[in-house]
């Protein structure tokens, strides 16, 4: 609006310098002049208002864009990290089952040994008694 209020401004000090020296059609041209002047003035300044929203506008959507590639980019990390760390769980469960079945096993083992260990000494014992049962007939 301050535009056309100058360029209104402009055209009257123009026209009252140059009425004096006109004929009247100088001036109608003058003032068609002035009205083309004024109106392309005007949608230049329109056309800059619009580029000027477009690229705000481009920018606002630009940065959203970022804004959430950088919120997906952070919640895959989380997702990825959670993941990675539900398997070193996993792990350390398996290896904890693995730990106890091996030492079941090993008890077992033991205990085997130690049952075999007490048959063969009652066997020996047995033969000992046995041979000496014989020396002493």
């Amino acid at each position: 609006m301050k535009l056309q209020q100058v360029i209104t401004a402009v055209f009257a000090a123009v026209v009252v310098l140059a009425i004096p020296a006109c004929s009247k059609d100088d001036v109608d041209k003058t003032k068609s002049s002035m009205s083309e002047a004024a109106e392309s003035v005007k949608e230049k300044a329109g056309e800059a208002a619009d580029a000027t929203g477009d690229m705000a506008r481009d920018a606002s959507d630009a940065t959203g864009d970022a804004m959430d590639d950088a919120g997906d980019a952070m919640s895959d990390a989380g997702d990825a990290m959670s993941d990675k760390w539900d398997d070193a769980r996993d792990s350390m469960d398996d290896m904890a089952d693995d730990a106890g079945d091996s030492a079941d096993d090993m008890a077992d083992d033991m205990e085997d040994a130690a049952e075999d260990a007490e048959n063969e000494m009652e066997d020996a014992a047995d033969e000992a008694e046995d041979e000496l049962d014989e020396m002493n007939k």
